[in-house]
């Protein structure tokens, strides 16, 4: 065995770290599984073949992250040692020596790539429900595993290692991973990928040479398995024939020819020749120096040479940041991932019309996609920055001045900095799209809120990254917590795993913009809980300095003080009405409903026979109340002893009575029985007085079909009144779920074909609607009078 490949193997084993990152990576991978709901078709369930087929292609897009994290790692380990300036002295062949890096090279990405599937196999298989089909086969798994985890796995390793030992430069190794992304993503465009649905359909032709040039051979999964159907999905894989075939053999040669390439333009006396020239141009500089006296100058340790160090160490971070290739190459990125999904959202496709390329539809797309991204690229440039005097070995100097410890708010500043600089090339980037589809007219107060909804949380977290690798003195390990902070705290997973929206301080904005309401009330919601996030990072801030310093300066503490009560009092706001969602117990409820009131369904009830309410609307407020009188009938042919009376749990019931000749009866409950002493004889009536309210917060979001809003409300209000009897529409759907809670069958849908049966309801309608001053009331019927 390589002696190279054989020691790196037997230290990595004996570290504890590969064994956290393993479980780190199945724990998400159980995540995934359990959690992704992607359809790639009608009738083609989340664990059929073809969709863990498909699964396991898109997964493996993570082994460019993979790779390009270990190659910083393992294959500049000799240099960031200066261990490459003697290594050519060993007795080792460069074969050898390229062998055994190499392979453990692979390995660490492959084997990081698989424990990310085993969790997504346990996941998947954690997973019940009418999506999920029973039974389990490996070979569904291991299939996909090798014509896209190892190939795929293969070729990325190949092109960055040759990057890594003909270049030797990590930027470029980083811009090479980059590269492959932006390649996928280009050639996704041209493929029929179940991502791209809302795209133009692509001839035969073209679909061909997608097949052939997708380097990750999901073109060519998909065109091998057009012509299978949904069964066919279901219980069969795809075959490995055709273009699919074709795919993988070329690039397992191209991966090959990366090798042999690299092969033979590594050389370990390039190495040592380019030490060796930069350390006579060292030597050189040293003449140049000129022999002037010194002179002493008095020290000032005032607040103005504090905030000028802040300021000195975020300008180097700035210098070296905008000097270097990353800025321009995550530019490109995030123009590149934003501009795509920009453009997606105009056209929409032909199945959809094209849309206005309006500042809120743009704006709201930057929103949506800018923050994920950036989640990265903060962790990344973090850990770039942070440890970058570490590794020089500055670190030592840098520690002997004054005022070092204010580096961390430095690094602060300039990566605040950043961020608002990728901020707004977004946002021209939006005004670019704007001015080529000729829709000149720019809403500033559209784009400026893509500052409070993606760059102050990311600023947020950009102080939290701070603090974790200030406090873990290993750069690698501070990384990989970065980076599993990114999925649980502020990425996809936050919503599970932080359920309450307060402490999801890092989390970016979900909803829409509108042209008649701009963001609303959830822009003031926003602000309120970035406001209690700033003071949960600046108490963190405090309690760093307080274990390092063994001190805290009055005005830091009287700053975070401050910072703290107003973020508590913003809280209280931002969590005003609460209601937590818990769709277990919305299941339970259903299945309680149908369990103690189907058998109404069959008795007779009474019929509404005429409504007369009065609607208030405080659109300002996000506030309705309706008060409103049924008239009640029994136009059945027998005594109607029960009434069963339901009122929507979505809205608060502040008072209901019902009435009938002998008894007054009031309502206390969403769902009420109603015994009556004296039954309700055929064509008697009775009435129902009742009063409900409605008003929604931020936190909680708006319903779309019951939006009372400040400009632009739309309310389908007649859902949301009293109704009588049995309601089908309580039911649980889910087959499954309904064989959980013993249900038995779904209640049947009539046919269309079915005779038509006569039912009297009919009703009269006296309706009153008032409004704030400046709104108008817009609605079915004839309006018979209005004022003011």
């Amino acid at each position: 065995m390589n002696a190279i490949f054989s020691f790196e193997v037997r230290r990595n084993t004996k570290h504890w770290l590969t064994y956290l990152i393993a479980l780190i990576l199945v724990f998400l991978g159980i995540f995934c599984g359990n959690q992704f709901n992607l359809s790639v078709g009608e009738g083609i369930y989340l664990n059929s073949p073809y969709t863990i087929g498909f699964m396991t292609g898109m997964l493996s897009l993570s082994i460019i992250f993979f790779a390009t994290i270990y190659a910083l790692q393992i294959l500049f380990k000799e240099q960031d040692s200066k261990f490459d300036n003697v290594l050519f002295s060993y007795p080792i062949s460069k074969q050898t020596y390229l062998k055994g890096k190499f392979g453990i090279y692979f390995l660490h990405t492959f084997l990081s790539f698989v424990f990310l599937m085993l969790g997504f196999i346990i996941g998947q298989n954690l997973r019940n429900g009418s999506e999920i089909q029973t039974g389990f086969n490996s070979i569904h798994y291991l299939y996909p595993l090798c014509i896209f985890g190892f190939i795929n796995t293969f070729l990325v390793c190949s092109f960055l290692f040759l990057l890594s030992f003909t270049r030797r430069k990590k930027l470029l190794v980083v811009i090479g991973g980059l590269l492959i992304y932006v390649l996928y993503m280009i050639i996704l465009l041209f493929s029929n990928s179940p991502f791209m649905a809302g795209s133009i359909p692509q001839s035969l032709e073209t679909q061909q040479i997608s097949a052939i040039l997708d380097p990750f051979g999901l073109s060519s999964y998909f065109m091998e398995a057009r012509s299978l159907t949904a069964k066919q999905k279901n219980t069969q894989i795809v075959p490995i024939t055709g273009y699919l075939l074709f795919n993988r053999i070329i690039f397992l040669l191209i991966s090959s020819g990366l090798l042999l390439l690299t092969l033979k333009l590594f050389s370990f006396s390039a190495i040592s020749k380019q030490k060796a020239k930069k350390t006579i141009t060292l030597t050189d500089s040293l003449s140049n120096i000129s022999q002037t006296k010194y002179s002493t100058v008095q020290s000032d340790y005032g607040i103005i040479s504090y905030l000028k160090s802040i300021l000195s160490f975020a300008k180097i971070d700035l210098i070296y940041l905008f000097k270097s290739i990353t800025v321009p190459a995550a530019s490109i990125l995030l123009i590149f991932a934003v501009g795509m999904e920009m453009y997606a959202e105009i056209e929409k496709g032909i199945r959809l019309p094209q849309k206005y390329s309006s500042s809120g539809l743009l704006a709201t797309t930057i929103s949506e996609n800018f923050h994920f991204i950036g989640l990265i690229i903060t962790v990344y440039f973090i850990n770039d920055l942070y440890w970058r005097s570490r590794s020089s070995g500055f670190i030592l100097i840098e520690k002997s001045t004054f005022y070092s410890k204010n580096k961390l708010a430095g690094h602060f500043f300039s990566i605040s900095i950043l961020l608002f600089f990728f901020s707004v090339i977004l946002i021209v980037e939006g005004i670019i799209f704007q001015a080529a589809y000729q829709y000149f007219h720019i809403d500033w107060n559209a784009y400026l809120a893509v500052f409070l909804f993606n760059t102050f949380p990311l600023i947020l977290f950009s102080g939290f990254i701070l603090l974790i690798n200030d406090r873990i003195p290993h750069k690698f390990i501070a990384l990989g917590i970065s980076v599993l902070v990114v999925f649980t705290l502020a990425g996809p997973a936050s919503g599970k795993l932080l359920p309450y929206p307060l402490i999801r301080i890092f989390s970016d904005f979900k909803g829409t913009y509108s042209d008649f309401n701009g963001y609303g009330i959830y822009e003031k919601a926003f602000a309120q809980r970035l406001l209690f996030g700033a003071g949960v990072i600046a108490s963190l801030w405090m309690l760093n300095a307080l274990i390092k310093l063994r001190k805290i300066h009055f005005k830091q503490l009287l700053f975070t003080i401050i910072l703290c009560i107003s973020g508590i009092v913003a809280g209280s706001y931002f969590m005003k009405g609460y209601l937590p969602k818990d769709p277990e117990k919305e299941i339970q409820s259903s299945a309680q409903y149908e369990k103690n009131f189907r058998k109404y369904e069959n008795f007779p009830q009474p019929d509404i026979t005429d409504v007369t309410t009065e609607i208030k609307l405080y659109p300002s407020a996000n506030y309705y109340e309706i008060t409103g009188k049924y008239i009640l009938k029994n136009q059945t042919e027998k005594s109607i002893d029960k009434i069963l009376i339901n009122f929507n749990a979505d809205l608060n019931l502040e008072k209901a009575i019902f009435k009938s000749e002998t008894e007054t009866i009031n309502i206390a409950q969403n769902t009420s029985k109603i015994s009556l002493k004296k039954a309700l004889p055929p064509n008697a009536t009775a009435f129902l007085e009742f009063k409900i309210s409605y008003k929604w917060f931020a936190v909680n979001g708006h319903q779309s079909f019951n939006a009372i809003i400040e400009n632009g409300s739309f309310m389908r209000i007649s859902r949301y009144y009293p109704t009588i009897g049995y309601q089908k529409d309580f039911e649980i759907q889910d087959q499954h779920v309904r064989n959980q809670y013993k249900l038995g069958k779904l209640t049947k849908i009539s046919k269309p074909e079915a005779p038509e049966m006569s039912k009297k309801d009919f009703i009269n309608l006296n309706m009153i609607v008032s409004t704030e001053k400046e709104q108008t009331a817009i609605g079915t019927g004839d309006l018979v009078k209005s004022w003011t």
